[in-house]
């Protein structure tokens, strides 16, 4: 079993990564939400931001997502292959909780061209 993810290692330290996207996730989205139009779905980036901070590590039991906010800037790459900086700050506690607001960059792989910024406020579990 994968332990649960810490708050202390959801940051990528300014650096980019390399993200592998299930080449199947465009489907699975429009699945899950009725997308329908032929362009990529606007809300696919939430999707992969969360795969690039928890990268593959389920998150600890308790916690809340308060907010989420995407900034899409460009369409997804086609071929699944994306870059992600992770950034985290905790912005106060709460009932033993820290709140954490996760940033997200996105950008395509093969052209540098940035796809989406995607923040996520979220209270962790003490």
């Amino acid at each position: 079993m994968t332990a649960a993810l810490d708050v202390d290692d959801v940051s990528t330290g300014g650096e980019w990564v390399t993200l592998a996207v299930p080449p199947d996730l465009d489907q699975a989205y429009r699945a899950v939400t009725g997308w329908g139009a032929p362009e990529p779905p606007v809300g696919l980036g939430t999707v992969v931001a969360r795969l690039a901070w928890t990268r593959g590590r389920p998150m600890p039991p308790g916690g809340v997502l308060v907010e989420m906010t995407l900034r899409r800037l460009d369409i997804p790459p086609a071929d699944n292959h994306w870059l992600a900086r992770v950034d985290t700050d905790v912005v106060g506690v709460r009932d033993g909780r820290r709140r954490v607001r996760v940033t997200t960059q996105l950008r395509a792989a093969a052209d540098g061209r940035d796809v989406a910024d995607v923040d996520f406020l979220l209270d962790w579990p003490a």
